[in-house]
């Protein structure tokens, strides 16, 4: 038996210690131990157990841009999930019972703002200069991901359960907090140029849909 059967086993023994017989609860708990013990399996491993984490690549190994970051914890709320970046990797984690979920909406949406930016910026930024071209592609994702979020708000899941704390605590005892990276931290927002990338953005995100799935199979949606 490995581990993860050996996990799987724990915890229908557990379930079963809630017997109303107490022959049989008194039974099923000492089997829960022996296996426990053999495994080498303690409470928090019971308690994380149907925890997972899963990644999406970002597109900076040190910190991230601004609109980026909200995207992944966009994400990471509407799936209920611990959100952690590994700086030097370059990848968002996403930490829970949904991650593998969040991992693959992550992936999706960060696909389609991206091909949504480099159609904006051959279209309508093309004479610009690279620093104020880059610039003005960051508000127009911006505004994309705010539309998204928008969206999100209206399903979001549940906070992280206690069980996915239990996890980031085990498993990523030396979390230190960061900063993204907002290249208009100077410019004006209300400018009109602004303002048109802006509108742009909330437009080319107008087909984004997320949404839980149906019969509890979890799914992200995209027309």
């Amino acid at each position: 038996m490995d581990h993860k059967k050996a996990l799987e086993k724990i915890k229908k023994c557990l379930r079963l210690a809630s017997s109303s017989n107490p022959h049989e609860a008194a039974a099923a708990l000492r089997q829960a131990r022996a296996l426990m013990e053999k495994y080498q399996v303690d409470q928090v491993d019971v308690e994380i157990a149907d925890v997972e984490e899963h990644g999406a690549r970002s597109g900076s190994k040190i910190n991230p841009v601004k609109w980026e970051s909200q995207l992944a914890s966009t994400v990471a709320r509407a799936y209920s999930c611990r959100l952690i970046f590994m700086a030097g990797i370059g990848d968002w984690r996403f930490i829970g019972e949904m991650a593998e979920v969040a991992s693959y909406a992550m992936t999706v949406l960060l696909r389609q703002v991206r091909q949504a930016r480099r159609e904006y910026i051959a279209e309508n930024l093309k004479r610009c200069k690279p620093a104020t071209k880059t610039k003005r592609a960051d508000v127009f994702c911006d505004a994309w991901v705010w539309a998204v979020h928008s969206k999100v708000l209206e399903f979001a899941g549940a906070k992280p359960s206690q069980a996915v704390e239990a996890y980031v605590a085990k498993n990523h005892p030396e979390l230190v907090s960061g900063t993204s990276v907002d290249r208009n931290a100077k410019s004006n927002p209300l400018s009109r140029r602004s303002l048109n990338d802006a509108a742009a953005g909330i437009d080319a995100a107008s087909g984004v849909r997320l949404n839980h799935g149906v019969a509890g199979q979890e799914q992200l949606a995209l027309s």
